[in-house]
């Protein structure tokens, strides 16, 4: 098993990416009951709940500033079509929408509509507060997020058992030091 120490340090973090991806993802679909109505503050919830699920799940697959992405290759963890084309659903709607706003998948209704015997016009706007997932989509996810979890336990048991000085570490953000030292 060949994995370099920035590989290992993305693998660590991105178990945690992954939690939470499945955290956001068990909340939504414990809160979802996707053939009842809600009002838009429930459904603004449940889109809390999916952005932070696509924002966690792509992080590991997104190159870092270092220039690492997870590299699941390394760990030796391989996906199907099938997988390959939900991190890439993901990761696009990560891009295009949920991290960025690309003018191309905006949607929303923008309108006016008269007060005080027609002597002013107010602004009125309406937005999509669906979620960009479907069940089927989401139900999914999670047995993908389950399954790569549990391949990724596997990899960082055999790592534990053959290389254990690779997993002892204790990582601080550089800005936590500073903080910590009291210069900040």
């Amino acid at each position: 098993m060949k994995i370099t120490e920035q590989q290992l340090i993305r693998a660590i973090y991105s178990v945690w990416d992954f939690q939470q991806a499945l955290s956001a993802l068990t909340f939504l679909l414990e809160g979802c009951d996707f053939n009842e109505s809600y009002s838009k503050v429930d459904l603004r919830r449940f889109r809390c709940y999916e952005s932070t699920l696509i924002v966690s799940m792509a992080r590991p697959f997104e190159t870092t500033r270092g220039g690492t992405t997870i590299g699941l290759r390394a760990l030796g963890i391989s996906l199907s079509k099938d997988q390959k084309d939900l991190v890439e659903r993901i990761l696009d709607l990560r891009r295009k929408i949920i991290a960025h706003s690309s003018e191309e998948e905006m949607h929303f209704r923008a309108s006016t509509f008269t007060i005080l015997d027609d002597e002013y016009n107010l602004p009125h706007f309406q937005f999509n507060e669906g979620l960009h997932l479907n069940e089927q989509e989401l139900l999914k996810l999670e047995l993908f997020l389950r399954e790569l979890r549990q391949k990724m336990a596997t990899f960082f048991f055999k790592v534990a058992q053959e290389q254990p000085e690779m997993i002892q570490k204790y990582k601080e953000p550089e800005s936590f030091k500073v903080e910590k030292n009291g210069i900040a």
